[in-house]
């Protein structure tokens, strides 16, 4: 009996450990849209992309509500697309709460909501699908 609560414990702290590799990686793939240059290397073949990456400003002027109507968009930081709650559908699919950050000048910083879906294929988690949500 002993051997059997051992054994099951065993398996729960590999699993964890698995979990929290996958909540790293998935963090990083997320980072990684970030940089132009890794785009490709995270994002699926036949992704489902709701915004241009490129262009994320005009996602915050979408939000312009949240960020404040006088504000100059030259003292706005760069967006950066940051990861939040991190959900696991299945052991190979996860959503993510997240969004385009923003700095400026007079605000505090502003999320533009985004959720992101990964998809782990081979070892790897690579994102799938983002969408904006609506506020």
């Amino acid at each position: 009996m002993k051997a059997l609560l051992c054994l099951s414990l065993l398996c729960a702290v590999a699993l964890h450990a698995d979990e929290t590799q996958d909540r790293a990686a998935i963090n990083q793939a997320i980072r990684n849209l970030n940089d132009p240059a890794q785009r490709a290397a995270v994002i699926l073949k036949d992704a489902d992309i709701e915004i241009d990456l490129d262009r994320l400003i005009e996602l915050h002027r979408r939000w312009t509500t949240l960020i404040g109507m006088n504000e100059p968009w030259t003292q706005m930081t760069t967006p950066n697309l940051v990861s939040g709650k991190i959900r696991f559908i299945t052991p190979d699919v996860a959503t993510v709460d997240g969004g385009s950050m923003i700095d400026g000048a007079v605000t505090m910083t502003k999320l533009a909501p985004l959720l992101f879906i990964l998809k782990k294929e081979d070892g790897r988690w690579w994102i799938s699908a983002i969408r904006i949500l609506k506020g």
